[in-house]
């Protein structure tokens, strides 16, 4: 039969359970802030009834568990919607740093310096002997080969920050990776006892699979332990259990040392190369812009100059110079590239225009100091179409390529902003069931702290009734 200390009891288990919700909620809002910070929730549960006399008695209550308000499904669908939005930002990005490079706003574009060059040559062929005039078409010659190399400077500077944007993208992963692989081992010590969630640490883990997913792409799930079991492109492992892969950089020579991403695993045994196999995250997008879209503008800066030199000097070996060179021709304008895939990188002037501007060849006849024949089909080179397949200028050439880089970072802007609004929306719905509202916690205090009272007063209630028993025997 139950007794007054049966009563004391009930109100005592009550007193813990509010004390919980206290406990939680204060929690709660200490991590309003915390990222990736899930919602903590109380659940008490009626004890089983005690059955006295015919009649069924309340039992009191209990902390059943201590749960987090989270959707797995939601989840799922950022982990998958950050490997786009991953891949979409840092191409986005490295696309606008190499947009820079072929800015209007530099006014030492390629193509302002090609007009200015062409325009010296047109002012030469009018003063064939002026020795100012000559000077000009010099210092035009040094601009514009300066604006081939800064071109082709830039753009390799620009690969370089991106490799090292891999490296430290793959050395982020992996920290990430092991962090997973211990937080794995402590969920499953903590979780061994019936009924126990390791809510925090679930949480950070969690974090941690968004994080790496911003990365490179990922599928996961959970084994029968509890742990976390990750796989990444190709369907190689990265974490099972206790273990964790390392993600590591590799230069590859045949990549001008480029660096390859590889994964090797936690025996250090094998070692396997991502690149083709990656398909989201941020890697995927550093090596689309390092790999395919700089290698193709290089490319092309390097076919105009190269077409510019060998063009140029073919015209220029037929003509003739002034005073000492009146009667010499064979020289180009041009040095003869040593390197073909590195023509505008080392693009300079010939020793001899260096060393006399009466070197410039501008009479197609020797001793003849008001002939302006080359000097004409040298200007006349301007709307020549030596490029693509003779069908294209060197402006036309040089606008396409730029409009084509220009229109790729107007794609890949829209293709970003389009995965920033879904993102956008998933983490609002997450927020919606997972984080914490300031006003509710705020209601849920004076809810806890009004039990509190309550179940205070019924412990000072059955005190006062067993002093009144105790009194019966005195």
């Amino acid at each position: 039969m139950p007794s007054l200390f049966h009563t004391l009891n009930i109100g005592s288990e009550a007193l813990y359970a509010t004390r919980q919700g206290v406990d939680t909620t204060g929690h709660n809002i200490a991590n309003a802030q915390t990222p990736g910070y899930s919602r903590q929730r109380v659940n008490i549960s009626q004890r089983t009834p005690l059955e006295i006399r015919n009649l069924v008695m309340g039992n009191g209550a209990y902390v059943k568990s201590i749960t987090r308000s989270h959707d797995h499904f939601i989840e799922k669908n950022i982990n998958v919607a950050n490997q786009d939005v991953g891949r979409a930002r840092a191409f986005a990005e490295s696309m606008r740093s190499l947009e820079i490079i072929f800015s209007p706003e530099l006014q030492a574009s390629v193509s302002d310096e090609m007009t200015t060059f062409f325009n010296s040559f047109q002012d030469l062929s009018g003063f064939p002997e002026d020795f100012t005039v000559r000077s000009t078409v010099l210092e035009s010659a040094k601009n514009l080969c300066a604006a081939f190399r800064r071109v082709d400077s830039d753009l390799r500077t620009a690969r370089d920050v991106l490799n090292d944007r891999v490296f430290q993208s793959a050395e982020t992963v992996s920290k990430n990776l092991s962090e997973i692989a211990q937080l794995n081992v402590k969920i499953t010590t903590l979780e061994a006892g019936q009924g126990e969630t390791a809510n925090d640490l679930r949480d950070q883990r969690e974090r941690l699979v968004r994080e790496i997913s911003q990365h490179l792409d990922i599928h996961y799930y959970s084994d029968k332990f509890g742990m976390m079991v990750v796989r990444g492109p190709s369907d190689v492992t990265l974490v099972d259990g206790s273990n964790a892969s390392t993600i590591n950089v590799r230069s590859n020579a045949e990549n001008d040392g480029m660096f390859d991403v590889v994964c090797v695993d936690w025996e250090e045994r094998h070692e396997r190369i991502l690149n083709k196999g990656l398909t989201g995250g941020e890697l995927r997008g550093l090596l689309d812009a390092r790999d395919d879209e700089i290698p193709s503008i290089l490319n092309k800066n390097n076919e105009m100059a190269s077409a510019l030199v060998s063009s140029f000097n073919e015209i220029h070996r037929q003509g003739y110079g002034t005073k000492q060179f009146s009667e010499e021709m064979g020289r180009n304008f041009f040095k003869t590239p040593i390197n073909t895939d590195r023509v505008a990188a080392d693009l300079e002037l010939d020793d001899a225009i260096y060393e006399s501007v009466d070197a410039i060849s501008s009479a197609s006849s020797a001793l003849a100091p008001g002939d302006n024949v080359i000097a004409n089909q040298l200007v006349m080179l301007k709307d020549r179409r030596i490029l693509g397949d003779g069908d294209t200028t060197l402006q036309e050439y040089y606008s396409n390529y730029v409009g084509t880089l220009g229109l790729t970072v107007q794609r890949a802007e829209h293709f970003q902003q389009a995965n920033d609004i879904l993102i956008e929306d998933l983490n609002k719905r997450r927020e919606a069931i997972a984080g914490v509202s300031l006003d509710e916690e705020a209601s849920n205090l004076l809810k806890w702290q009004t039990c509190f009272t309550a179940n205070s007063k019924v412990i000072t209630t059955v005190d006062e009734m067993l002093d009144t028993v105790l009194s019966l025997k005195r």
